[in-house]
């Protein structure tokens, strides 16, 4: 259904009806053309700096690496776990 534009006037009453008319036309309005790209938007602020390795200690059970401890930079440490395909 083509929308139908209402002329309001001072003390029309504004119903269901007449509101749903105009949701209508704004729905079907046909998008524009894509606009320009914009300028690029100034650098953020920089992060804080990720952690390093420091060193591995690996633990072997018959030859088989089966676990160890990773040193990061900040000398805190994490589980080396071993899994087997």
């Amino acid at each position: 259904m083509a929308y139908t534009p209402k002329q309001w006037k001072d003390g029309d009453v504004i119903t269901k009806e007449a509101l749903n008319n105009i949701e209508q036309g704004i729905v079907n309005v046909p998008a524009g053309p894509k606009g320009d790209k914009g300028d690029t938007g100034a650098a953020g602020a920089k992060g804080p700096t990720g952690k390093g390795v420091k060193g591995i200690a690996l633990t072997t059970t018959d030859g088989k690496v089966t676990g160890g401890t990773v040193t990061f930079d900040d000398d805190s440490t994490g589980a080396v776990t071993v899994t087997e395909a």
